[in-house]
């Protein structure tokens, strides 16, 4: 696996990143139906892919599996709004069939991300990471 990405990475190479780990750094951001990551920087952030009329998020849904692995609510409710480092599985809308006139569908609520990442590790960003990594 390479160094970490940013989410506007990730999200200008989802063509070839599906069904692939990474490394991705970002802003952990709570949503009324779970859990986004925004870019970071702030003043970096882009706006989301377009296919037709459907715009989507410039983030990544943070969707956890039914597996083995599941999320430890109370720490990641504590980093919302703080810069963590997610490894895991991302899945792409440009792999999923058209619905018809509705174009692609995506994930999240709605279909509104055009990504998402299958956490099977998330990191909190400390500042003494930061001092360390010069990031």
């Amino acid at each position: 696996m390479t160094a970490h990405r940013s989410v506007n990475e990730v999200l200008a190479q989802l063509a070839t990143l599906n069904d692939q780990p990474v490394q991705v750094e970002g802003i952990l951001e709570r949503q009324s139906e779970g859990l986004e990551l925004l870019h970071y920087p702030k003043a970096e952030r882009q706006s989301g892919p377009a296919e037709g009329e459907h715009q989507y998020q410039a983030s990544i849904w943070v969707g956890f599996g039914n597996g083995s692995l599941q999320p430890n609510t109370e720490a990641l409710e504590r980093w919302v709004g703080k810069r963590v480092r997610i490894h895991g599985v991302i899945s792409s809308y440009l792999a999923l069939p058209p619905v018809g006139s509705l174009g692609r569908g995506g994930f999240g609520p709605w279909g509104f991300w055009p990504a998402q990442i299958e956490p099977y590790s998330v990191q909190r960003i400390t500042a003494e990471d930061r001092r360390e990594n010069a990031v």
